[in-house]
């Protein structure tokens, strides 16, 4: 019923302000954005007009076309990465199409000129108060990305724990269950209705355009499970004319230097394929993907196979009134690594655990809708259906055949952004859920629905300072427990000290409620029993941050913040007095640091590097101890050297050892050998050449990631990736 009346008012609103989009007087302009050096198209530079909520993207030639334009003295402003930015005035009249030809400079600093995420719309990246990071689809390209968490981890203050995320000290490690950071897509969440977690796997790397990761709590604009941070994935946009790319790869992990730790004479390979489709005929847009992924595994029972399908389409009934549609799906079979049989047999695991698989099937369908009202008017209605399937054979005392699970969660979200003024934002929208999951013998039959109201202001105080205020109301509810109630304000205020130099601070409050899998969970595996908490409470957050950016040159930029996060009721597996293990809220807490980001630009662009050094003190409060698996120290190196058609890429990443674990996992005798630990040193290297200048739609490239062949733990007993050596060709046609 709650899904029923609030997509009815959706369309109801939708089709009332619709009404207001007549009588308005308007022009068109259209143009080519060029390198004022090589006279080269720039293919997706930004344009925006000043006043308004329009905008659009340059095509594969670097030509766009706006219409729809308020007449009289207009602005645009025109950015990309690595060019410097550029506003553009002329007059409109509505019986002339006014032509431009805008050149744009070359920066040696690539910084990131629009942010989506941090306040629910585009905007510049001086605008923003929090701590953003982008990782661009070259960079996925450079680093052989299978799956996109291997591409975060050389995030800033971002460590990944067994395909579990954790920005700035915000989660340690749940088991795969209740993530404190929200992964979007395009706006929509995308965590499983059952563990509430990041399925990586089913996010094609082809699919994506850029990631933006936010720092800090993201309650007060995404509500629940943003607590920690919101990862956000903006959709690859629409060629121009049909495109295709098709990628091959294959690998080989390399022997283990101690013999004890050889379980297989045979070689353990990798390999795999992934096709793109883009193209755009008249007014209909569409990409469609796919891939094929293999994995024997350098562990025993480590193997996987999985298949990948995505498309997306997207139909302009004008330039002001686009409706999309997306699916994905997601068909993996997997070996199921516990953790190792002891330290002498580091790659195998206990003789009983070692036929444990898991077989899934995760498919989703979404569609929106988009429309500029007037030029101070957009709306967005966007929905999602999200599907997830897995079982496995691990026979507990609730069932010897295993455990399994459905799960399916549903959202719909509705946002009005009104720009009262040239220096007046108004954001504001209302968002429903509702998730139904279905487990035969680990969570039961469980139901769920919420619903939020936000709304959001921004005022250009004046030409050096910016602020944003926010507050969002969440409502949810979970079978038969207490309701859940939430309010989540959040404050921001940017000011520019001069050009080059803007200082930011931010404070949000957060929140996180119980997932189905905390609060149900009934089963056994790898010696643990655990049982349901029905008595979860939500968990919250204060996070406050202060920062600084400066630009000291085209060729240096560095970035400085210092934050804190109070935590309270965070939710953590702990043994009961019954001697089980249940969800707890066990933990008052704290993380408190700095980080600061330097990137480099020298000879011309010939050697580019980033720096990123994190430094966290996560603190139990109650227990008066370092909170579980955070590493204190985080440091992460990148450069690449561009010579011509060729570039070798290095990154280097370094985390801290792990000062406090699950002890009584390794006291108890459940996992033999488990507190042995080491700091990471990890160096990846990647070759790759562009043969377009011969003549040859062909990139191939080599990957060796482990260069150094370093051994250490990713998590308890579980000895981290081997060095790897992937060979790729990738065809453009």
């Amino acid at each position: 019923m709650l899904k029923r009346s609030f997509l009815v008012f959706s369309i109801l609103l939708i089709a009332y302000l619709s009404g207001l989009s007549q009588g308005t007087t308007r022009g068109t302009i259209k143009g080519k954005v060029i390198d004022s050096e090589t006279r080269l198209s720039i293919v997706g530079a930004n344009i925006m007009v000043l006043g308004t909520v329009l905008g659009t993207t340059t095509d594969k030639e670097g030509n766009f076309l706006l219409s729809g334009i308020p007449t009289g003295n207009r602005q645009i402003i025109i950015s990309m990465v690595g060019y410097k930015k550029q506003i553009k005035s002329f007059s409109l009249t509505s019986t002339e199409i006014v032509n431009l030809l805008i050149e744009l400079d070359q920066i040696a600093i690539e910084t990131e000129p629009f942010i989506v995420t941090a306040n629910r719309r585009e905007q510049s990246l001086e605008e923003v108060p929090l701590s953003v990071s982008v990782v661009t689809d070259q960079m996925i390209k450079n680093r052989h990305t299978v799956t996109l968490d291997d591409a975060l981890k050389y995030v800033p203050g971002v460590s990944i724990t067994r395909s579990q995320i954790n920005i700035r000290g915000s989660t340690g490690y749940s088991y795969g269950v209740g993530s404190r950071v929200l992964l979007l897509i395009d706006g929509i969440p995308q965590l499983t209705g059952d563990t509430e977690d990041i399925i990586w796997e089913s996010v094609s790397p082809d699919q994506i355009e850029r990631v933006e990761v936010v720092k800090g709590a993201g309650s007060a604009l995404y509500g629940s499970s943003a607590l920690g941070g919101v990862i956000n994935i903006i959709p690859l946009s629409f060629s121009t004319k049909p495109r295709t790319r098709i990628n091959f790869y294959g690998g080989i992990y390399t022997a283990p230097v101690y013999n004890s730790w050889k379980w297989s004479d045979d070689a353990r390979t990798s390999g795999g394929f992934s096709f793109l489709h883009s193209n755009r005929i008249n007014h209909l847009g569409f990409n469609i993907g796919g891939s094929r992924t293999l994995n024997d595994g350098y562990k025993k029972n480590d193997f996987l196979k999985r298949w990948n399908g995505w498309t997306r389409l997207a139909y302009e009934f004008s330039p002001y009134q686009v409706v999309n549609f997306n699916f994905g799906i997601l068909e993996q079979y997997r070996g199921n690594f516990l953790y190792w049989k002891d330290v002498n047999h580091a790659l195998e695991s206990k003789p009983d655990q070692t036929d444990d698989n898991v077989k899934s099937l995760r498919w989703n369908v979404g569609a929106g809708y988009k429309q500029f009202i007037t030029n101070d008017l957009f709306i967005s209605f966007k929905t999602n259906y999200y599907r997830s399937k897995w079982e496995d054979n691990i026979p507990t005392t609730n069932d010897v055949n295993g455990s399994g699970s459905t799960s399916e969660f549903t959202v719909a979200d509705l946002q009005v952004n009104y720009q009262a003024s040239l220096s007046h934002q108004f954001t504001t929208g209302l968002i429903g859920t509702y998730n139904n999951v279905t487990s035969r013998n680990m969570f039961g039959s469980r139901k769920g629905y919420g619903g939020a109201v936000y709304a959001q202001d921004e005022i250009n105080i004046s030409r050096k300072s910016y602020l944003s205020m926010g507050i969002r109301y969440d409502f949810q509810k979970l079978e038969n427990l207490p309701a859940v109630n939430q309010v989540n304000p959040k404050f921001g205020l940017t000011y520019t000290l001069a050009q080059n130099t803007t200082i930011r601070m931010s404070a949000g409050r957060g929140f996180r409620a119980p997932s189905v899998a905390e609060v149900f969970t009934s089963t056994e595996g790898g010696g643990l029993v655990i049982r349901p908490n029905s008595s979860l409470r939500p968990e919250r957050s204060w996070s406050l941050e202060v920062g600084i950016r400066q630009t000291f040159s085209e060729f240096i930029y560095t970035d400085f913040s210092v934050f804190r996060n109070e935590l309270w009721d965070l939710i953590e597996p702990a043994f009961g007095d019954d001697g089980f293990v249940h969800f707890f809220n066990v933990t008052r807490a704290y993380t408190t640091g700095f980080e600061a980001i330097v990137n480099l630009s020298l000879f011309n662009r010939f050697l580019t590097s980033s720096v990123g050094y994190t430094y966290l003190y996560p603190k139990d409060v109650n227990k008066n101890e370092i909170l579980k698996y955070r590493p204190r120290h985080l440091l992460f190196i990148s450069s690449k050297i561009n010579v011509e058609f060729f570039q070798i890429s290095f990154d280097f990443r370094h985390l801290s050892k792990i000062e406090n674990i699950d002890h009584e996992l390794i006291d108890l005798g459940i996992i033999p050998d488990g507190d042995i630990r080491v700091p990471v040193y990890v160096a990846d290297l990647h070759l790759s050449s562009d043969w377009a200048s011969f003549g040859l739609p062909l990139v191939t490239s080599v990957h060796i990631e482990n260069l150094f062949q370093y051994y250490y733990t990713d998590f308890l007993a579980n000895l981290a990736p081997l060095r790897h050596i992937v060979l790729s060709a990738e065809i453009k046609i």
